[in-house]
């Protein structure tokens, strides 16, 4: 179907000038309008009727799509006459320009970011500065946040439904909850000690099984041998006895990797407030009972982790320190 040149400019009428002008018409009518007009419609797709108007989102995206498919080289399909690459280039420039300008009308009477909620780690963060409380977890409390082309701090992504506001006010409560003081007197600051062979733990295991080592003044403590005498005592006599309770430094013996995290059972932090962890580590190296100098300087990591649920979940890491 063959259609006139006046009658397709008709159809840009109430574009502006720059606009008409630069509509690539006679490629349209030399390579798309005979299969994609009212009658064939190929694809499902009228070019012929489809507004020149790229406001509406609908008509940008098929006019967008029909810029990528002559591109790729898709269309006009190989069995039809193929245009030239000059021709092509040209038509391609002019769609260009039209579809970036469109765009950019789109949005220049937009500010650069629009008013949009904080997800929900800014919240949690924002609440954390505000009550000087910089352990306190609200982000599971709340929905998870939306995300538009990969990125999660667009408007669109982040709306405000009912629910969300409803959740947020909860997280509010709650934080609100540890915050304010419930008793008139500051409870009392209370140190503790805690052997990294704590009962409980697994790391009295490693020891008795000559993986590990109890030091004092960086010798064998005396009164535990490594992998002596005492090896045949179980955990429970090692408890009675007073192993673990000797305030010893505990050397680990392991190789370059993190096959064994070993944890402070002894200690679960259940109420809010300010915590300071210290710790003490140093290297060295074993030579048939001897301590000697490290090699060289190595590097330990202590981490803190919140548990999860009823606490059997797996747990989430909250702070690392190298």
């Amino acid at each position: 179907m063959r259609v006139p040149l006046l009658y397709l400019l008709a159809l840009g009428m109430g574009l502006p000038l720059l606009a008409r002008e630069h509509w690539p018409d006679d490629f349209l009518e030399k390579h798309c309008y005979d299969c994609h007009d009212g009658e064939s419609k190929k694809g499902g797709l009228d070019m012929l009727s489809l507004s020149r108007d790229l406001g509406a989102e609908e008509t940008f995206a098929k006019w967008l799509y029909a810029y990528d498919r002559i591109e790729r080289g898709e269309m006009p399909p190989p069995k039809r006459d193929r245009p030239s690459g000059a021709e092509k280039k040209k038509a391609l420039g002019s769609l260009s320009e039209i579809i970036l300008e469109s765009e950019a009308e789109k949005y220049r009477g937009l500010a650069r970011t629009r008013l949009r909620r904080l997800t929900r780690t800014e919240y949690e963060y924002s609440l954390r500065d505000l009550f000087d409380m910089p352990g306190i977890a609200l982000k599971e409390l709340l929905p998870e946040d939306g995300s538009v082309h990969g990125f999660d701090k667009q408007s669109a992504a982040l709306d405000l439904s009912h629910v969300n506001l409803a959740k947020y006010m909860e997280a509010a409560d709650h934080a609100l909850d540890l915050a304010i003081a419930t008793r008139p007197v500051a409870p009392v600051v209370a140190k503790r000690r805690i052997s990294l062979a704590n009962r409980g733990g697994f790391v009295a295991h490693i020891i008795m099984n000559g993986d590990g080592v109890l030091l004092k003044d960086m010798k064998p403590d005396p009164d535990f041998p490594p992998a002596g005498h005492f090896n045949h005592m179980s955990q429970g006599a090692h408890e009675a006895y007073g192993s673990f309770q000797s305030g010893s430094s505990v050397g680990l013996f392991r190789h370059e990797d993190e096959s064994v995290s070993p944890y402070f059972m002894e200690h679960v932090t259940v109420y809010p407030g300010i915590y300071r962890v210290r710790t003490s580590l140093w290297a060295f190296q074993w030579d048939k009972g001897k301590v000697l100098p490290a090699r060289g300087t190595e590097a330990a990591r202590l981490s803190v982790v919140r548990l999860t649920g009823d606490g059997r979940g797996p747990p989430q890491l909250r702070a690392r320190i190298l």
